[in-house]
């Protein structure tokens, strides 16, 4: 089974990386005036997330060697903070083996995509049926809308399938196995979480006794622990909640909305768990679960401290304050769909799990619980949209309630099969208090009706069943490998359109491989303008010079302070329309150096030569699209 689960993962990772795959051997294909670049999701993001990598690589080539993240979209001095350090860690980590920023960035894709994947495998192996759970939970998505589109080139013009939200990447089933690394790690961490924290472990004593013969010391993890030492349990309770509230720590520092979401499955969890408890255990209970979570919690909670002191602080506070202004909504009846089967049949399995109270299942349901609550809650909090919770994988928890759902019909078939007179055995002595007379009365005339010469039907029945569990099953995992299917192909259609494009520079949803040309004037800025200095583009020319490049700009990221002001700033700057000494006053201010003055530049202001507008400006660097000036000082 674990071997199985582990080819599953990587064959699941390496579909979903195909896409990147396919871009890099049609590479030979660009054309001769454009420039591979293999970036993922969404452009502005991928350089933003590059060049954190890159102020982690070592100190070599020119590179930066930061211990603290700096705001490479700012122009100002500022103090470092830990926002995306992961990925300047990861530039470290990478480094080491000489790789580069972006090959450092996939690598982490697909790392972290088999890592969770293997975790979900893992954790799917508590429950029913764990191989059907996990077939579900990977492929689960979108009910399949079928179009005919495509690029005929590619696919033939062949009808494939499109998926609700699908402007939402992190919810798609191809994409959100290899998505963005940080993601990735804070989903990592809270599986991690919700296996260590969600269920009822106990810490067992080792094998040493005192001189009385009464064990002491804990060590192992178990269930049965009842006549260990008070002060023994407690410390080690301790020890454990201590380690993954640091754990906890590092998580919300990486990805914030982790241990948001793993505090609500906390408090969920222990809801469900104070209301299914015997009042003599409660003091017992409180000490070995709920006291952990308590340590989790304290010990956590800096994280998010720290974030909240940081976002007062420019250019930090430019992240929340963007939220806030361009607030996305959640809308509800898409993603349900957008969910697909997974979660009319995972609510399915709640409710008989429910019934059941099948405690095995008692953290999965909190899972789902607490994210819907993530979602109520949220909705009335202008930081962060509930959104943003749609990546505290829902459709896990959803896909292991499925399978149990299943694995229910499957075992009342065999009930269904069974002799009357065993069934009938099997009732009085498991029935339950409970039963009223109508239900008595009810089994009885069951039993009467398959006594009565019918137990060929009821046979026949319990045989559709089962047969019919299994196709619908097998119907739901091809249905979503299609829709995976279909995700490769409006991928791989998307790189060849990368190649096929005639924009200058790509921006928005004008996706394009850049051209030679304009890369040609950032390497030159990485090669031969030493230090750090800050550089004037617009919003393109802006957006990749700090992923390849040390240098600091004046816009070009969502993240960059006032970003919409400035770009009408540099609009005016780039239309000529500053006198020289307004001119030279904002660069001054701005601690401007070196002005990238390419295609986008030139289509934004109208000029050919902005040496023509601002005599005090040197051409460095020239080439047919592009000059890269500096700027003269005053006294020159």
């Amino acid at each position: 089974m674990k071997k199985v689960i582990l080819i599953l993962s990587f064959l699941f990772v390496l579909v979903s990386f195909s896409p990147s795959l396919f871009e890099i051997i049609h590479q030979k294909d660009i054309p001769p005036d454009r420039v591979f670049t293999l970036e993922h999701n969404y452009l502005f993001d991928f350089n933003f997330y590059v060049s954190r990598i890159r102020e982690g690589l070592p100190a070599q080539a020119g590179q930066e060697n930061r211990w603290q993240v700096t705001e490479k979209y700012y122009n100002q001095p500022h103090s470092g903070s830990l926002f995306q350090v992961v990925y300047l860690y990861l530039g470290k980590m990478g480094g080491v083996f000489g790789l580069d920023p972006v090959t450092i960035y996939h690598l982490s894709r697909i790392i972290f995509g088999f890592l969770l994947l293997w975790l979900i495998g893992k954790y799917v192996g508590n429950f029913f049926w764990p191989l059907v759970a996990f077939l579900l939970i990977v492929t689960s998505g979108s009910w399949p809308i079928l179009v005919k589109a495509g690029l005929p080139a590619q696919a033939g013009n062949l009808p494939r399938f499109a998926t609700y939200m699908g402007w939402w990447s992190a919810i798609d089933s191809l994409q959100r196995i290899t998505f963005l690394p940080h993601v990735l790690i804070g989903q990592i961490f809270l599986l991690i979480f919700i296996i260590e924290f969600g269920h009822h472990r106990l810490l067992v004593s080792s094998r040493a006794r005192n001189e009385r013969g009464d064990p002491v010391g804990i060590t192992v993890v178990s269930r049965d622990c009842f006549s260990l030492d008070k002060l023994g349990i407690a410390m080690t309770l301790f020890k454990h909640a201590l380690k993954y509230g640091l754990l906890g720590f590092v998580s919300g520092i990486i990805f914030p909305p982790t241990i948001i979401i793993a505090y609500a499955f906390f408090g969920v969890m222990s809801v469900l768990e104070f209301i299914s408890i015997k009042h003599s255990k409660l003091k017992k209970w409180f000490m070995e679960n709920i006291v952990p979570r308590l340590v989790f919690f304290v010990f956590s909670l800096p994280s998010l401290i720290y974030m909240q002191l940081m976002f007062k602080v420019m250019p930090w506070s430019a992240l929340p304050l963007f939220d806030i202004q361009h607030r996305m909504p959640l809308p509800y009846w898409e993603y349900a769909r957008a969910l697909g089967p997974v979660l009319p049949l995972g609510l399915a399995g709640m409710i008989i799990a429910i019934l059941k109270k099948e405690s095995k299942l008692k953290p999965v349901i909190a899972w789902v619980f607490s994210v819907v609550l993530l979602f109520l809650i949220f909705e009335n909090v202008p930081q962060q949209s509930p959104l943003r919770f749609t990546e505290a994988m829902i459709h896990v928890p959803l896909g292991i309630l499925a399978a149990y759902f299943f694995y229910w019909l499957w075992q009342l078939t065999h009930v269904i099969a069974r002799s009357p007179d065993e069934i009938g055995t099997t009732w009085q002595s498991r029935a339950p208090a409970c039963a009223g007379r109508n239900t008595r009365k009810q089994v009885a005339r069951f039993l009467d009706f398959a006594r009565n010469d019918n137990a060929n039907l009821i046979l026949m029945l319990s045989k559709i069943i089962r047969a019919s569990v299994y196709f619908i099953i097998t119907a739901i995992v091809l249905m979503g490998l299609g829709v995976m299917v279909s995700m490769v192909l409006w991928l791989t259609d998307q790189s060849v359109s990368k190649r096929t494009g005639t924009w200058k520079v790509p921006i928005g949803a004008q996706l394009v491989y850049p051209l030679k040309d304009f890369m040609d004037g950032i390497y030159f800025l990485r090669d031969k303008i030493p230090g750090e200095s800050v550089v004037l583009g617009y919003v393109t020319g802006g957006n990749y010079i700090p992923a390849y490049t040390k240098h600091s700009v004046y816009i070009g990221h969502a993240n960059t302070p006032n970003e919409d002001g400035k770009e009408k700033i540099a609009i005016k700057f780039f239309s000529g329309k500053m006198t020289e000494t307004e001119s030279r006053e904002f660069l001054k201010k701005e601690r401007i150096s070196y002005i990238f003055f390419g295609p986008q530049e030139r289509e934004v202001g109208g000029l050919t030569d902005l040496s023509s507008a601002y005599p005090f400006l040197r051409p460095v660097y020239k080439n047919n699209q592009l000059i890269i000036y500096s700027v003269a000082s005053s006294r020159s």
